[in-house]
């Protein structure tokens, strides 16, 4: 009677293992399969898609008002807000951040200027998302034609603004909640010890929220740019960025590589060069030469992961359905 029960246990034994050889097959083949897709969406399509997008033509054009505006009126010495100098980053950097920084603010926040430097802001991103994001929507429906980038502009309407601009204004709320949740309890126990490291707790749980909002910003000019949908369908679209836990991680690894990218060619490299060189062509030429690759390719790689993220939503998919036949997404 024993020797057949063994045999019964170890056919389930071999069983077993090979449901347990199988299940390591399929995890090695699905890895397999989500770095081929990585590959061939974000590298391979990105970059051929690349040369027929003329997004760094408008980069520069910005760059030339930001190199002016820095020069005329963000220069270090003409800045209302006085920043500690970073050799004393510490418990000067602590007692400024936790005791003069909120009041100071506090009186930034009413001034008219902050105000219009906001709307100033919000136009750029007018300029260096939503209209490239409309160029994109033209070129991944191949309906772009040869109107190229001023047929993209002709397509904007004032409502996918004004949606954009509401989407905005909602992450905005969100990111400023977030920062009040890093920055009240720290100020507290900063007060109550006086230990400096709380300054270094505060700034990497306020950190931790910059992905997230990255991605929201690029995420907001993509959906104004979808044709269909109601103003609260698309809104609740949005916000599925910080409710579906797949699309929230996923969105946060890969604007983190972005930000890494960004971080380096798009923004320290121009600053650099607006920062120490005198000459006005030479700041723009190293600037434009680091930036416009950088920045263009991104915007394309992060159209297709958009894409990707919003792929079982019926209103994107609609929207985009030749795209995602061509390429069997």
């Amino acid at each position: 009677m024993s020797r057949p029960t063994s045999v019964r246990r170890g056919s389930r034994t071999r069983r077993a293992g090979g449901t347990r050889h199988a299940g390591g097959t399929h995890h090695a083949g699905g890895t397999r399969r989500g770095i081929a897709w990585l590959w061939k969406v974000l590298v391979v399509h990105s970059v051929k898609d690349l040369v027929r997008y003329k997004s760094f033509l408008l980069l520069i054009a910005v760059l030339i008002v930001a190199d002016r505006a820095f020069q005329h009126y963000l220069r270090p010495d003409q800045a209302r807000l006085t920043l500690p100098p970073l050799s004393e980053l510490g418990p000067v950097w602590a007692a400024w951040v936790f005791e003069q920084a909120p009041p100071a603010l506090g009186a930034l926040a009413l001034d008219w200027r902050t105000i219009a430097a906001l709307l100033g802001l919000f136009a750029v991103k007018e300029v260096i998302s939503l209209w490239p994001s409309s160029d994109m929507r033209l070129m991944h429906r191949k309906e772009r034609g040869r109107s190229g980038f001023v047929g993209a502009l002709a397509t904007l309407r004032l409502r996918q603004v004004f949606w954009d601009a509401t989407a905005s204004a909602l992450l905005a709320g969100l990111g400023i909640a977030w920062l009040l949740i890093a920055f009240l309890p720290a100020r507290a126990l900063w007060l109550a010890t006086g230990w400096t490291g709380w300054l270094a707790v505060c700034a990497a749980l306020a950190a931790l929220a910059a992905p997230a909002l990255l991605a929201g910003l690029s995420y907001s000019s993509k959906l104004a740019v979808v044709s269909g949908g109601r103003f609260g369908e698309k809104l609740r679209l949005f916000l599925r960025l910080f409710t579906d836990w797949r699309m929230f991680w996923q969105s946060w690894v890969f604007c983190l590589a972005r930000l890494a990218v960004e971080g380096l060619f798009a923004l320290a490299v121009p600053v650099w060069a607006f920062a120490t060189l005198d000459n006005f062509w030479l700041r723009i030429g190293i600037a434009g030469l680091f930036a416009a690759p950088a920045y263009s390719y991104v915007k394309m790689a992060t159209f297709k992961f958009f894409l990707e993220m919003y792929k079982p939503y019926p209103l994107v998919h609609e929207e985009f359905r030749e795209y995602y036949a061509t390429y069997h997404l």
